[in-house]
Order: C-alpha cells, then sequence, then structure tokens
C-alpha cells in the first residue's frame, strides 16, 4: 500500500471510528490524488471529516482550493445506489429463495437480517462494481454500533446456507486488514494466516473500479447490436470468471442478470 492509499484509509478510520491516526505528509499532487481516490470510492464526505478529525497535525497541509472544493462536495454528497439489483436479493432463483425466507423468519432479531442484508451488499457490490470500501466501512460501523445483539451463530448458519463464506471472508479480511477489526469482533471469520490475508486482499485490488450502468447496449447504423462501453463489458467477464470460484452458483446468474439488463437498452 503506498502514501496515498495509506493516507486514505488513516483519514477514513479517523472520519468514520474516531481513531487517532499519524497522518503522513503527501505534495499537492498527492492531495489531489487522495481526493480522487476518496471521490472513486464514494468515502469523500467520510475522509473529510477525518480531515476535520486530524486537522492540528501538521502533515495535514491540504491545499486551500481543494480544501473548499472537498467541503462543498462533503456537503453535497448523497451517494449513488446501484438499482440494478438491489442488495436484498440475488439473482439465483433457489439462493434468494433462501434469502427472502432469512429475512421474512420471526425468531431472528433486526441487528442480525441487518448483518446478512450488509453482506450481501458487499457481495453485490463485489460483482458488479469493484473494491467495496464504502459498503464494508458501513458495515464495521454497525457491527461497531449493533454488534452486540448479533446472533452471530444464526449468522454463520446463514452465511453456509446461502454458500457465501468465501466472499463473507473477503469482507472479514478488509475489516481486519483496512479498518483494524479483531477477530474477536468478527465470529463469522475463518482463521488465516497473514500471507494469505495479504494475498486476497492483493487479488481483490488489482481489479480497478467500474460502474455497471456504463455497459448497456445500443443498436448502431448496421443494425447490429453493439455495447456502449465495450472495455466495461470485458470488465464484466474478467470479474465473473475471476471470483466464479467465491461464489459459482451466483456469480454465473448474476453475470447472466446484468447482460439480460444490458440488453434492455437497446434502442429501437
Amino acid at each position: 500500500m503506498n502514501i496515498i492509499e495509506r493516507n486514505l484509509y488513516r483519514l477514513l478510520r479517523a472520519g468514520i471510528f474516531q481513531t487517532d491516526e499519524k497522518i503522513e505528509p503527501l505534495s499537492a499532487w498527492k492531495w489531489h490524488r487522495l481526493y480522487q481516490m476518496a471521490m472513486m470510492h464514494d468515502i469523500a464526505p467520510q475522509v473529510f471529516q477525518g480531515l476535520q478529525n486530524c486537522r492540528d497535525q501538521f502533515a495535514v497541509q491540504v491545499p486551500p482550493k481543494l480544501m473548499q472544493e472537498w467541503s462543498q462536495t462533503a456537503i453535497q454528497e448523497k451517494g449513488d445506489e446501484n438499482d440494478l439489483l438491489a442488495p436484498d436479493r440475488l439473482t439465483n432463483p433457489l439462493l434468494n429463495r433462501h434469502l427472502q425466507a432469512m429475512l421474512d423468519t420471526e425468531d431472528s432479531n433486526t441487528e442480525t437480517r441487518t448483518a446478512l442484508l450488509h453482506l450481501v451488499g458487499i457481495v453485490r457490490f463485489i460483482m458488479n462494481a469493484g473494491i467495496p470500501v464504502k459498503r464494508v466501512a458501513e458495515f464495521g460501523v454497525f457491527l461497531r454500533q449493533s454488534g452486540r445483539r448479533v446472533d452471530f451463530l444464526r449468522l454463520k448458519k446463514w452465511i453456509d446456507q446461502l454458500q457465501l463464506s468465501p466472499m463473507a471472508q473477503l469482507a472479514a479480511l478488509m475489516l481486519v486488514k483496512l479498518f483494524h477489526f479483531s477477530a474477536d469482533e468478527l465470529p463469522f471469520m475463518q482463521p488465516v494466516g497473514d500471507e494469505q490475508m495479504d494475498r486476497q486482499l492483493r487479488e481483490l485490488y488489482r481489479q480497478k473500479n467500474s460502474h455497471a450502468e456504463e455497459w448497456y447496449f445500443s443498436q448502431g447504423k448496421n443494425i447490429f447490436v453493439h455495447t456502449s462501453n465495450p472495455s466495461a463489458m470485458l470488465w464484466h467477464i474478467r470479474r465473473s470468471a475471476k471470483y466464479f470460484r467465491y461464489y459459482p452458483t451466483e456469480m454465473l446468474t448474476n453475470f447472466v442478470t446484468a447482460f439480460a439488463h444490458s440488453l434492455s437498452h437497446i434502442e429501437e
């Protein structure tokens, strides 16, 4: 992790968890790059709050013009929800039936169901958009605030029934490495060594963020259907193949669903 990324996550932790973080000095160009990364991950307001919390440190020398722009962004930013596939459902019919039954069960509490929805949302983001920094951070905030009321035995059972274990492990690794969670706070996490943990996170971070809404189809003058963004389509194909082993049953139907959604944008 380079110095820009280190500072990004330090400021994010300071902004959402109010932790005491030591910020490293950055040049004006690197501060602009950090801002771009915060915008890309949709965490600009949270990182800006971290800047406010760390503003007395000598190393926090953000260019005034950028600080003003960042402040305005933090006020206006409302997030961008992906309406392609809602996070409370899965595309595989059988798995989605199990998920809905879990969400409708009357003998589980709200916190346990909410924890499951956080994990499903993270999985959906990994499959359709990229690195789920904001969603993982939100899950971390939820666990710190309401984790004591989560029935982790039931949650682990649900994770296994939905075949979510490998993907849930990725979310847990991000919470440990990026947000400094302990294993005690993540009872659903499988024991893993630091080397394997780092390898899995590097694999996740090799993928650049994208946006599923860019992957649409249109019909040209030659009648043949073509993609409006070929690179986005190739991104989906590569990502589906890359994470197929993590969630094969859902990854396949997710790709087909995204493909069908794109076809719906053909111009008549």
